[in-house]
């Protein structure tokens, strides 16, 4: 399917070690500075201080907040290829990362034959040293993965990762959880939706874990239902809640969810004005599921965020981060960092956007 082969070409070109120019019809905050990496993240802050990234086959590492950039190889260019990846900083402090491979990318048809023709296996590695130098990959599993972003590690020091894979035909989440700070895993419950199963972005998609201060695990979830749903865990990731929508208004595409330093939400996704972006009902009528077609992904050209005091209930009012009067560029697959507080480090992985900026500057 063009949809999906156009959507990894994005993951896989854009993680890559050298980033495309951002189209010239793409307007930035006002406030916009520089983005202080050559790669877009996701990042991490290591036991050092050092902020520590992957790319393609490397690890990179800045020791001074991005001004420069170390890299050494991480995996084996023969065998692997980054597509898309989580990473983390478990409790003993060691690096954790999940990433899907795409030098073992096979696509079949969607709606036809089986679903084992689908496969981007995702592995697991792990650095003991801050990011330079990293264990041999360990298989987690060979479904089929589109953005690999949600991983988490609790307070209590538990890492959960939600994923992705396919049932005819249908997206489904799968969820698994380490308690040895990524040595080994258990797969718990797999998070399902059921969709048209005609449209081959169906189901549920592309989640994004928090951790609540009560210790629950809040999923963000994209569907095709017109806005995010959500899935609650109170066991650690072991058992997980029936998906219910979140009100915030979504056109059928990944978005960033994370808890800033001092305990805030912030949500940097596509939305399109024409629809509230909050306590959003959807009409059937704006969500025809057309086979074969781009028409029911909404636009993607305007990238917004938002903030939340109380952990998702209630959000101010959003702020255009960069858009495009030119419908067929997305902006899309955004990436958020906090490099200290109040200072954010945000790209996207379609579009090209990089940026930092100043919340006291939105």
């Amino acid at each position: 399917m063009k949809k999906l082969t156009s959507l990894l070409c994005a993951l896989a070109l854009l993680t890559a070690s050298a980033a495309l120019a951002m189209d010239p019809s793409i307007s930035l905050h006002k406030n916009a500075e520089p983005f202080p990496s050559p790669t877009p993240g996701p990042f991490v802050r290591a036991a050092d201080n050092s902020i520590v990234t992957v790319s393609g086959t490397e690890a990179r590492w800045s020791v001074d907040e991005g001004k420069t950039w170390e890299s050494a190889r991480a995996l084996d260019p023969e065998k692997y290829q980054v597509l898309d990846f989580s990473i983390v900083r478990a409790k003993d402090d060691s690096l954790v990362v999940a990433f899907d491979n795409g030098k073992e990318l096979k696509q079949g048809k969607w709606n036809e034959g089986s679903i084992s023709d689908w496969e981007i296996p995702v592995y697991i590695i792990r650095s003991s040293d801050n990011g330079r130098t990293w264990s041999e990959p360990l298989p987690l599993q060979r479904d089929w993965v589109g953005a690999l972003r949600a991983m988490v590690t609790l307070k209590s020091g538990r890492i959960v990762l939600a994923a992705m894979a396919l049932q005819p035909w249908n997206h489904v989440i799968p969820v698994y959880y380490s308690d040895d700070a990524g040595k080994s895993w258990t797969k718990t419950q797999t998070i399902v939706m059921e969709g048209s199963k005609t449209n081959d972005h169906d189901g549920a998609m592309e989640p994004k874990l928090v951790e609540k201060k009560d210790g629950s695990v809040y999923m963000l979830i994209r569907t095709t239902k017109g806005t995010f749903y959500r899935s609650i865990s109170k066991d650690g990731g072991e058992t997980w809640s029936k998906p219910e929508s979140t009100g915030i208004e979504n056109n059928n595409s990944y978005g960033e969810l994370a808890v800033l330093s001092d305990g805030r939400w912030v949500l940097v996704w596509n939305r399109d004005e024409k629809f509230p972006a909050f306590n959003y009902d959807p009409d059937p009528k704006d969500w025809v599921v057309e086979d074969l077609s781009y028409s029911w992904i909404r636009r993607r050209n305007k990238l917004s965020i938002a903030f939340s005091s109380d952990e998702g209930e209630t959000w101010t009012e959003p702020v255009v981060l960069a858009s495009t009067d030119v419908e067929k560029i997305w902006i899309a697959y955004s990436i958020f960092f906090e490099q200290e507080p109040g200072v954010f480090w945000i790209a996207t992985q379609q579009g090209d956007v990089r940026l930092m900026i100043r919340e006291k500057n939105l």
